[in-house]
């Protein structure tokens, strides 16, 4: 071969390796484009897909982070409010159980009271009891206690303690204010119940705005190994014999004053009976006599005016005649019935306070013969102005003839 020959073998070789390389090069260039946007793209969806994940996750959590922390506040508060409300429910039972009335038991240790009439004896004594209280205005008793969060048991013990402390003082001057001998204070239970009351209700009220519906002290223990108790008891032993005598007679005195009240109070209860049946017997008797009097003197006037009417119709008879010359009989009374008749009367009678009849004459007739109808029965018919003792009616008295009249009843002297 020549040497242009070789040459051109070179040269073609050489162009191969440059075409190679060129064609490496693009190749490369070609593959790291499509690489890179490839692996962009892929990059991408995986970012994404992997953000997404991710973002999601935490999102999650943050939001369940966020919501339980929310919730917590929001049960939070929820609970305070339910709280609050349940403290205020309980406060208002509280209060209402107060208010209709509540107790407790008081015990004051021992303490020292002196008797008035020898106050260098310090006798101790211990007091026991049972308080029952209450709330009139329970508006009232929350601005005194300043609380809105008071409980019964609570305010009973701020309560006892004021109450013991009122109650040591009242005590103690009990037997200077009520006059009560210290020796006699175990037997005093009621008077000093009552005495401390009235020294501490008005207190308990306007500190505490409660009032005290009772104070029953059950027991009041004196300490009988004291030396003050010893002495007193030593020193008012006379004092209490004198005491007991002195007691003993002036009851003695008092019951003899009471029994002749008594017996001076029944007679002159006796007294005042006998004046007043005295006084109503006078009275009967000026009535009887009242009425006796206007009796007579109807009976009177009655007679009279029959005397007249008969001696007008005696001068009528004597001025007029029949044609045959016989004097005419009068139109009207005048002239007594004719002997064997029976006079037409009909009476009502007074039979033990008990109006009866009336009665025609027969019927009056057997009333007699049977005792009711006597002359001092009270009888009334027409035209009587008032009833009349039958003894004092003239036109009945043919029916007692031949009966004795009623003795009348002496009045007493």
């Amino acid at each position: 071969m020549s040497i242009f020959g070789l040459s051109s073998k070179k040269e073609v070789e050489e162009k191969e390796q440059l075409a190679e390389k060129a064609g490496k090069e693009y190749g490369k260039e070609i593959g790291l484009k499509e690489g890179r946007e490839k692996g962009l793209k892929e990059g991408i969806e995986k970012g994404l897909k992997e953000g997404i994940e991710k973002g999601l996750q935490e999102g999650i959590e943050k939001g369940l982070q966020e919501g339980r922390a929310a919730g917590l506040q929001e049960g939070k508060k929820i609970g305070i409010n339910e709280g609050v409300k349940s403290v205020l429910q309980q406060q208002q039972t509280d209060l209402s159980n107060i208010a209709k009335g509540s107790q407790f038991n008081f015990t004051v240790p021992y303490f020292d009271v002196f008797d008035p009439r020898f106050e260098n004896f310090a006798v101790p004594v211990s007091v026991h009891g049972i308080l029952v209280y209450g709330i009139d205005d329970i508006d009232r008793f929350k601005s005194v206690n300043k609380t809105e969060n008071v409980n019964d048991s609570a305010f009973q013990q701020k309560l006892k303690g004021s109450i013991v402390k009122y109650i040591k003082t009242a005590v103690t001057n009990a037997p200077i204010e009520s006059h009560i001998q210290v020796l006699q204070i175990e037997r005093k239970l009621l008077e000093i119940s009552e005495f401390v009351q009235n020294c501490i209700a008005s207190q308990v009220e306007r500190l505490f705005a409660v009032n005290i519906r009772s104070l029953d002290i059950t027991d009041i223990m004196i300490d009988k190994e004291s030396i003050g108790y010893r002495k007193l008891k030593a020193v008012t032993a006379d004092v209490e014999m004198d005491y007991l005598q002195a007691q003993a007679s002036l009851n003695l005195d008092s019951m003899r004053r009471q029994q002749e009240m008594k017996l001076g109070g029944q007679e002159e209860l006796q007294r005042l009976q006998l004046e007043h049946q005295r006084e109503s017997m006078r009275i009967q008797r000026e009535e009887l006599q009242r009425a006796s009097k206007l009796q007579t003197e109807t009976n009177f006037l009655a007679a009279h005016q029959a005397d007249l009417n008969n001696s007008v119709l005696t001068i009528q008879a004597q001025n007029s005649t029949t044609p045959s010359g016989v004097p005419a009989s009068p139109l009207t009374g005048g002239i007594p019935p004719m002997p064997g008749a029976v006079p037409q009367v009909q009476y009502m009678i007074g039979v033990n306070g008990q109006q009866m009849g009336p009665y025609d004459w027969k019927q009056l007739q057997q009333l007699v013969q049977q005792g009711w109808l006597t002359h001092q029965t009270y009888v009334w018919k027409q035209g009587m102005a008032q009833w009349q003792l039958a003894g004092e009616v003239q036109e009945l008295l043919p029916l007692f003839q031949g009966c004795a009249p009623q003795m009348p009843t002496m009045p007493q002297q």
